[in-house]
């Protein structure tokens, strides 16, 4: 009889958080050879989604934040005014409510920030996996893209933090480890360069870099060109969500 293969040895999830920082090649090659596992995209969800409700709360009990907060949402509403989208009378008690309701708001805030998150998340493991099956020919199911993503998620965690700790630093609401640092005194959200140098962050890029290795190596290319497909779709993302978005006004 003919000796089966061994298995290939499951990662742990530990080596993979471990290599995601030291050697991104080796914990995707880990996952790409391994069973798929739920826990190696739910845990940093999770996590994420923690952090997301501890910046909401933040953002509504640190006083300096709030009313950053509170004033662009004054500056939303005079613009609705003028606009003749509603009355003045209903945007003073639009934001009288807004004022009052502190913990209405964190509460909003909080699940709002729950379901983007979650929204995003399968919406661009879904991209991934397009990528990976159409333009790179790998192989691999759905939830191996889930594994991508998540893996490389412990970067945007690692991210959250630093950028929680820069809002509370700054006293800002725009603060993160972006270009936006450098135009903070006089962050614009409707200014499109002020959106550009926020898009231009450290650690998305980092992130993107990484998820591009993952995808050479589910897709058996060189790292050169995983990269390039990672840092090509942040480019892509960067492009809607900052000249798309002006270009809708928002």
């Amino acid at each position: 009889m003919e000796e089966q293969a061994p298995a290939a040895p499951t990662i742990s999830l530990s080596d993979i958080i471990m290599n995601v920082f030291a050697s991104p090649g080796d914990a995707y090659e880990g996952i790409r050879t391994s069973p798929t596992r739920a826990s190696v995209w739910v845990i940093p969800l999770i996590i994420i989604m923690i952090l997301s409700c501890c910046f909401t709360w933040i953002m509504f009990t640190n006083d300096a934040i709030k009313t950053q907060f509170l004033d662009s949402q004054r500056t939303r509403m005079e613009e609705q005014v003028q606009a003749g989208k509603m009355s003045q009378e209903q945007a003073d008690r639009a934001m009288d409510q807004m004022e009052k309701s502190g913990g209405m708001m964190i509460a909003f805030g909080i699940v709002g920030g729950i379901l983007m998150i979650a929204i995003m998340f399968f919406l661009s493991a879904l991209v991934f996996w397009l990528v990976g099956k159409l333009g790179l020919k790998a192989e691999g199911g759905y939830g191996k893209y889930l594994e991508l993503y998540g893996a490389a998620q412990w970067i945007g965690v690692l991210g959250f933090i630093i950028t929680i700790l820069l809002a509370v630093s700054y006293g800002s609401m725009f603060a993160s480890p972006s270009g936006a640092l450098a135009v903070l005194g006089n962050y614009n959200p409707k200014n499109t360069t002020h959106r550009l140098l926020s898009a231009l962050n450290i650690f998305t890029i980092w992130q993107m870099i990484v998820v591009g290795i993952g995808l050479a190596k589910y897709g058996k290319k060189s790292t050169g060109v995983g990269i390039g497909v990672g840092l090509g779709l942040l480019v892509v993302w960067i492009l809607i969500s900052v000249f798309g978005m002006a270009a809708l006004g928002m």
